[in-house]
């Protein structure tokens, strides 16, 4: 989370919705594990601003602590960064599993620790690879050959393993270069294009490897799933979408366990909160 423009400070309000739906929907024995990390001006008000649920356990960390002050990556562009953490923070701190959240997210239906793993591999989110350029760019990349019949692993909110995102810095930061320069410069080679994504990075280095699927449930079974991470059909992307879906029934299945309502759509916060708390928990 980055509150440097004024305009950005609604992130600190949602910020604060996805922590209280996640407390709603929260079923485990042990509490909710979330960090947040931020550039260090921000700590301090994100600290001492978010709501506190005792089944839900905020660590709020800087930047700093992960990217030396000489790093490339304060040069990197804003929506980079923010890929960037996804990669580095978890291989520094040897997470297992994660989850990645962003502050429009919210939870909307009940889970705990197990919930989206089977036999040792997450059900994760997917998306045709066809979809978005980005996808040959990240090949081309990583150095595998590009299959537009394949599938990826998809945006936030997803389930990734600090595993593999550590195998992914370490194919990049060979030679010269650390991993965040080598990739900075493929970002600078290819103006007005989007060079990678975290997730295309992570998936594509994973298929050179030939170790994606020992973490992850093969696309085919996980979008037919019957436990489904997220949800396309309760997710608002505008104000009509908006209005359509608040007239459904309270406690109707949202069809996952998290979704998306756009910021951009400008909805009031408060509308917005008590469509995300209306699915039965």
């Amino acid at each position: 989370m980055a509150l440097r423009k004024l305009q950005r400070r609604g992130d600190l309000e949602r910020a604060g919705l996805l922590i209280e739906s996640l407390a709603k929907h929260w079923r485990d024995s042990q509490p909710f594990q979330l960090l947040i990390v931020a550039p260090r001006n921000d700590v301090s008000l994100l600290r001492t601003s978010l709501p506190r649920f005792a089944s839900i356990e905020v660590s709020v960390r800087s930047e700093s602590d992960f990217f030396s002050p000489l790093s490339r990556f304060y040069l990197l562009p804003g929506w980079y960064k923010q890929q960037m953490i996804k990669l580095q923070v978890p291989a520094m701190l040897g997470f297992g599993g994660f989850l990645t959240l962003d502050s429009d997210v919210c939870c909307v239906g009940d889970f705990d620790a197990c919930t989206f793993v089977e036999n040792g591999r997450a059900l994760s989110r997917w998306e045709p690879k066809r979809h978005h350029d980005w996808w040959k760019n990240a090949a081309d990349i990583v150095g595998v050959p590009y299959d537009a019949r394949t599938h990826g692993l998809s945006v936030t909110p997803n389930i990734l393993h600090g595993d593999l995102t550590r195998q992914a810095l370490v194919h990049f930061g060979k030679g010269p270069f650390d991993s965040i320069t080598s990739l900075g410069f493929q970002v600078a080679r290819r103006p007005g294009s989007i060079a990678w994504t975290e997730y295309s990075l992570y998936t594509s280095v994973a298929e050179l490897k030939g170790n994606l699927f020992d973490y992850h449930v093969h696309w085919d079974p996980s979008y037919f799933h019957d436990t489904q991470l997220f949800s396309e059909t309760s997710c608002v992307w505008g104000a009509d979408d908006f209005e359509r879906l608040a007239q459904l029934p309270n406690g109707n299945d949202p069809g996952g366990k998290f979704i998306i309502v756009q910021s951009h759509a400008r909805i009031p916060l408060e509308r917005v909160r008590d469509y995300c708390l209306s699915f039965a928990g």
